[in-house]
């Protein structure tokens, strides 16, 4: 099964940033912790004498994470997510941050035809990638577990949503997206506009590095660690990246991921990865998840047809590697 590295220039996208000078004021102060899974970085860039400010300001948005983390882990049985899972219905005024995801997902399903579904957790558990033995699980289990999957079997009311019990939520398409989001608007809250957020590939770059230029994120490439696909140089923009070389398991020599196409249950795509730029890493963040799951064809049209910058690393039947992007993706 797939790993992610302890070093962030083998995370799914490398951030590089020149520190400045001696002479110049600005400095980035960073720090990294694991959290919803995967390694989170944060970077602000500011003057020495605001130094330990910036610090106290990282430590409070990874309070923000954590918390956000115990309410929209399926696993964690006092989190709002189970106990949503547990039942049928979910109120708008007792439920804090989960009822709005949770209508924000139901949209997004809605926009990409189901390629993004948050009610995969009956599929995602049958492969067991909340586990460390996943396994194909077999035609049959699958066939009975897509009877419990789908957005469309959710009814949302303005005051409610309601489902069948043994329909499940798994929000993990979105929820790293918008818990960089909410941690985005804490920070600039908090008088800062030059800073970068990282969760494992969610990512999003507010103003400028310190050197004063754009933030430089290399995209990497599916197949070599040590390889990158390209890079781009953006700010003020989310970046989020889906890809099968992340989490992954082999059985019988045949490759499984942890990304399913939700309308068959298998996590089969001739992609690669698929980065999506925004100004919304919630957005970006599912986006991605659908376009890997609907192919590089059909994936291709969807983010071209809807005006999204979007980069795809597919591989041909032939297994030679190609790419495809929208315009003013590299600009």
């Amino acid at each position: 099964m797939g790993r992610r590295s302890l070093f962030f220039f083998n995370a799914l996208i490398f951030i590089a940033f020149a520190f400045t000078s001696c002479s110049n004021k600005r400095m980035p102060v960073a720090k990294t912790k694991i959290a919803l899974g995967t390694y989170i970085q944060i970077t602000i860039i500011t003057d020495r004498s605001d130094s330990e400010r910036a610090e106290s300001t990282i430590e409070n948005a990874f309070k923000i994470i954590e918390d956000f983390e115990k309410n929209f882990d399926y696993r964690n049985e006092n989190g709002e997510l189970f106990k949503f899972n547990s039942s049928t219905r979910i109120l708008k005024n007792s439920s804090g941050e989960l009822f709005p995801l949770v209508m924000h997902s139901l949209a997004l399903a809605k926009t990409t035809d189901g390629y993004f579904d948050p009610t995969l957790l009956p599929i995602t558990r049958l492969y067991g990638f909340d586990t460390d033995n996943p396994v194909f699980p077999g035609d049959d289990k699958i066939r009975e577990a897509l009877k419990h999957v789908g957005y469309s079997k959710v009814t949302v009311f303005e005051d409610k949503i309601i489902k069948p019990e043994e329909v499940k939520f798994d929000l993990s398409g979105i929820a790293k997206g918008k818990t960089v989001d909410l941690v985005r608007e804490f920070i600039k809250h908090s008088g800062y506009k030059d800073f970068l957020i990282d969760a494992g590939g969610d990512i999003y770059v507010s103003g400028l590095n310190a050197d004063r230029k754009k933030w430089r994120i290399a995209i990497q490439d599916p197949l070599r660690e040590d390889r990158y696909s390209g890079i781009i140089e953006k700010t003020d923009t989310a970046i989020a990246t889906s890809g099968d070389y992340e989490r992954f398991f082999i059985e019988d020599g045949v490759r499984y991921s942890h990304l399913f196409n939700p309308k068959t249950g298998y996590p089969f795509s001739d992609c690669k990865s698929v980065t999506i730029l925004s100004e919304d890493t919630a957005y970006a963040d599912a986006v991605a998840t659908a376009v890997f799951s609907m192919g590089s064809k059909k994936g291709y049209l969807f983010i071209s047809e809807n005006n999204i910058k979007g980069y795809i690393i597919y591989m041909r039947g032939n297994g030679r590697i190609e790419t495809k992007n929208t315009p003013g993706f590299w600009e």
